[in-house]
């Protein structure tokens, strides 16, 4: 675990020891998801929302007392030698994990993706005596309602689904997926028995089942037939009192109307409005009067009292958009 703990300094810049633990226990707060989302942490959210406290300071102590890192007043940095130690680090490897996205319902998301395809076989063969996968009300009730509604070529166009899935995950997760799915004189294996061997300690295990598991509900979404199935369940991942913002604005409201018939407060509304930035891909930046730093290690430099002259929340959405602009480039240069 100290090997995890330790890549979450990999920028190299000064981080709040407190704050990355809140991230990873999944506290929704701006300050916390601004601070992954600037310091590239953000994937992270939530992956372990049972840490104790008191067990990740141990941790960090323990890189403290090993020299990897140094800690100053409450924020830790990276030492030279704990930057040799990332240098093997697999981090760098889990590019779909998206827990501000996911993590909420991601269990649940797979547990009923596996529900549905066990389900849809069934169909195929004609047989409807079976044991299913899971028998909480809940799920048995969404995958009824979900078949009933289907279309006349439901059995054709969501297998196609599946194959179009697995066609866009690497080979990997694919394998290690496909390889849970139950159906008709097909049982699925259970996750622990199909993880790679490098990835089978602690915390890499559950890094790795995560990162596989938001690269196919990433893909499952895109597709009609799955997203009927998911839907209900992703609303979940949102903050909802956020989506009731951001539907209000979409609406046409402006956001001191939003305030007024919502009765929030400004700093409610700018916590709404960061969130649905970081989240959406297309939050609607061009509303706003943003400003644009010279380089990101500027942008990281910024204080908002140097900026009083424009609101807080479009300081703030000013970064957000930067940093998106500068990932989106970066990666179009890898590709």
């Amino acid at each position: 675990m100290t090997d995890f703990i330790l890549a979450l300094f990999h920028t190299g810049h000064k981080l709040r020891i407190s704050t990355l633990y809140h991230l990873l226990i999944g506290k929704r707060t701006s300050s916390v998801l601004l601070h992954g989302f600037f310091y590239r942490n953000l994937p992270f959210f939530d992956s372990f929302s049972e840490l104790d406290e008191k067990q990740f300071n141990q941790l960090v102590d323990q890189l403290i007392r090993k020299k990897m890192i140094e800690q100053i007043e409450g924020f830790g940095q990276l030492t030279e030698a704990g930057q040799l130690q990332l240098q093997t680090s697999r981090v760098t490897q889990l590019v779909d994990l998206n827990g501000l996205r996911y993590g909420r319902e991601r269990e649940r998301m797979w547990q009923l993706s596996l529900l549905g395809v066990q389900v849809a076989s069934y169909l195929t063969y004609h047989k409807n005596e079976y044991i299913p996968l899971d028998s909480r009300p809940l799920f048995l009730y969404q995958t009824k309602r979900w078949v009933r509604q289907s279309g006349k070529d439901f059995l054709i166009a969501f297998p196609r689904e599946l194959q179009h899935i697995f066609a866009s995950l690497n080979k990997y997760q694919a394998n290690f997926l496909a390889n849970q799915f139950s159906g008709h004189e097909q049982f699925g294996r259970v996750a622990f028995q199909l993880l790679p061997a490098e990835w089978q300690e602690v915390p890499w295990d559950r890094l790795y089942y995560q990162n596989a598991v938001d690269a196919f509900l990433h893909q499952a979404l895109q597709q009609p037939n799955f997203r009927r199935l998911l839907k209900q369940l992703d609303q979940l991942n949102y903050n909802q009192s956020m989506l009731k913002t951001r539907n209000l604005y979409l609406r046409g409201l402006s956001i001191e109307e939003i305030g007024k018939q919502r009765n929030l407060k400004q700093g409610t509304l700018n916590d709404h409005f960061i969130e649905w930035a970081l989240v959406a891909e297309d939050f609607p930046f061009s509303d706003f009067q943003l400003i644009a730093p010279a380089s990101e290690s500027e942008m990281l430099m910024w204080r908002y009292q140097e900026f009083a002259e424009i609101p807080y929340l479009n300081f703030r959405l000013s970064q957000i958009l930067f940093l998106k602009e500068q990932d989106y480039e970066r990666k179009t240069a890898a590709d």
